[in-house]
């Protein structure tokens, strides 16, 4: 009885928020859903047979221009969709508006993606979901954890676990406190350097390294270097969205 006394409680606590701000879709301000049915149709939907296997940029074949010649350690990397339209308002809102509720839609777009390409593309990336042993998240750093009041990613991840059944590692932590928005890929490579510490044991797993964005695809390297490093025997790369054009 008093566990319906609660539940009760809380609907009509979300009720009465509802009445006073109205769900809006992050993508069109439309009324009534976090991702409105249009917005989610407008992404632009990244073919996982022809992304980049080392960026997880769209049209790559098997690399794509950017990646030709340069060391990565991420075994194979995924993007859900390329940043641009909704898809670029959807993380600004949750990232910078504070819409928390949107990694669990977050979290939901990126492992269909990842059990689209598992079915449509198995050449490249079979065994992407089924066969890892955990999930992983690329942390924020302590001034964006306290600028934001929470980690984007360690949401989104406990969502994609939750969803998936993988194990979440909470395996990485993140040094420094710069800011990369404006750099190019040399000096974000440069800064990811030595930027990621594992601080739980990852030795022969095989390991699902998320993050929401890639740009050029520094981040995502330097912390699947640091998860080898630490003997991880496999890093797969697991993004919402990546940048292009």
């Amino acid at each position: 009885m008093e566990k319906t006394g609660r539940g009760s409680a809380g609907a009509l606590i979300e009720a009465a928020l509802e009445l006073i701000s109205p769900t809006r879709c992050a993508g069109c301000e439309r009324p009534g859903e976090l991702i409105c049915s249009a917005c989610e149709n407008a992404m632009q939907i990244i073919d996982p047979a022809r992304s980049c296997l080392h960026c997880g940029a769209p049209f790559g074949a098997m690399v794509c221009t950017e990646c030709v010649g340069a060391k990565t350690d991420l075994d194979r990397c995924l993007a859900a969709a390329v940043f641009d339209g909704p898809v670029g308002r959807i993380v600004r809102a949750y990232k910078d508006g504070g819409e928390r509720r949107l990694a669990a839609e977050i979290a939901r777009i990126m492992l269909g993606a990842a059990v689209r390409a598992q079915r449509e593309a198995p050449g490249r990336y079979g065994g992407l979901l089924v066969r890892a042993d955990a999930v992983v998240f690329v942390p924020a750093t302590a001034s964006a954890f306290r600028r934001r009041g929470f980690d984007h990613m360690e949401l989104i991840a406990r969502h994609l676990s939750g969803r998936s059944d993988i194990p979440l590692l909470d395996a990485l932590v993140k040094h420094g406190s710069s800011d990369q928005r404006e750099l190019g890929r040399a000096d974000r490579l440069a800064e990811a350097l030595g930027a990621y510490e594992v601080v739980l044991p990852v030795r022969d797993k095989r390991i699902l390294l998320i993050d929401d964005v890639i740009t050029t695809g520094a981040t995502m390297s330097a912390a699947a270097s640091a998860l080898k490093a630490a003997g991880a025997s496999h890093v797969d790369g697991l993004a919402f969205a990546r940048v292009w054009g």
